[in-house]
């Protein structure tokens, strides 16, 4: 992918749509263009992350393995960012990423991640709104679950 390919790519994701040309343009210079096949994993369990992922293409699965062996997994698709959660909190992350197809994916270094949220609000904001987005369906589902029981 030529530079402006990754800067259209990622101005098509909610994530970046309203950031300042100045700034994308930075993030597609700055991400780490990484290519993962079917199956690799992209994030261990307890790693400590140096930077976020932005899914350009394809689908990433998230497995979970449960205090009483159970197994549960969940999709995100392009368009989506993963290990925000575990920068933000500063805690390692849970959980495996691995690629469930062809994954063309944008490492942001975590310094350049936080320098974003910290000067570019449209990305604050748009950031805000994903990881409210992704508790509303978490808690939705954990309700609905309850419910069943």
């Amino acid at each position: 992918m030529s530079l402006e390919n990754d800067i259209g790519c990622l101005r098509s994701l909610p994530l970046f749509r309203d950031m300042p040309a100045s700034r994308l343009k930075l993030v597609a210079l700055m991400g780490e263009r990484l290519l993962f096949e079917p199956g690799a994993i992209l994030i261990h369990p307890q790693e400590k992350l140096e930077g976020v992922y932005v899914i350009m293409e394809g689908e990433v699965e998230i497995a979970h393995l449960g205090e009483n062996g159970d197994e549960r997994r969940f999709v995100k698709d392009a368009g989506s960012i993963t290990g925000d959660v575990s920068l933000l909190s500063g805690k390692p992350f849970s959980t495996t990423i691995s690629a469930k197809s062809r994954v063309l994916a944008l490492r942001i270094p975590k310094d350049l991640f936080f320098e974003l949220l910290q000067t570019v609000p449209e990305f604050s904001l748009a950031v805000c709104r994903d990881l409210a987005d992704r508790v509303h369906r978490l808690a939705s589902a954990l309700l609905h679950e309850h419910e069943t029981v």
